[in-house]
């Protein structure tokens, strides 16, 4: 049941961040081709920017559980599979760590810019600073199942957490697949020419 819900947390994320850009990219092409025929949308800018704050933080969090956030594992990687798995929960840990100061910091900030108005919409700004907090929280929670993860398959030499689907949807979308798609391409590629 738990999963269940979590797979559609981590759909309806998505489609948030989907519908988001989409309709940046949507709404910035209509805005450019309004403005040749002087007709632009007054409001296209403010709700581009709304969209985007929550499009760009939501989507890090996005990126996080895919563990495809930016990191750095050159000298990680040339240690033992234990030490590894050490390290990537001691990095969550630091996460999760700054993420909290990140979220009392954010809701101070949107709290001082509830009262500040959008240019041309009619709601608050405090709905884009907002964006902050509410990903930091997304990302201690997606932080927190990943440390479980790797602390729970910690014996496992085998398991590596950045190949790992959380949200158990399908190997296509962790990153393994796509190598042994690349490996299988080289190799039927290898093939054809022994064969040529």
């Amino acid at each position: 049941m738990l999963q269940k819900v979590y797979r559609i947390y981590c759909r309806l994320e998505e489609l948030i961040v989907g519908a988001c850009f989409t309709t940046i990219v949507g709404l910035t092409f209509l805005n450019a081709v309004l403005r040749v025929f002087r007709r632009p949308i007054i409001t296209a800018d403010d709700i581009c920017l709304l969209l985007f704050s929550w499009a760009a933080l939501l989507g890090a969090d996005v990126a996080l559980r895919y563990s495809r956030l930016v990191g750095m594992d050159i000298l990680v990687s040339k240690f033992p599979a234990r030490w590894q798995k050490f390290f990537q929960v001691l990095v969550y840990m630091i996460m999760v760590g700054a993420m909290l100061l990140f979220l009392r910091s954010g809701f101070l900030l949107a709290n001082r810019n509830w009262k500040r108005a959008f240019n041309s919409l009619p709601i608050s700004y405090g709905w884009v600073t907002l964006s902050f907090p509410v990903s930091c929280c997304l990302m201690i929670f997606t932080a927190i199942l990943k440390i479980i993860k790797v602390v729970t398959h910690f014996k496992d030499d085998s398991y590596n957490v950045k190949k790992d689907n959380p949200d158990i949807i399908g190997e296509e979308f962790a990153g393994a697949a796509l190598d042994l798609a690349m490996e299988g391409l080289e190799g039927e590629k290898t093939m054809d020419a022994e064969k040529s």
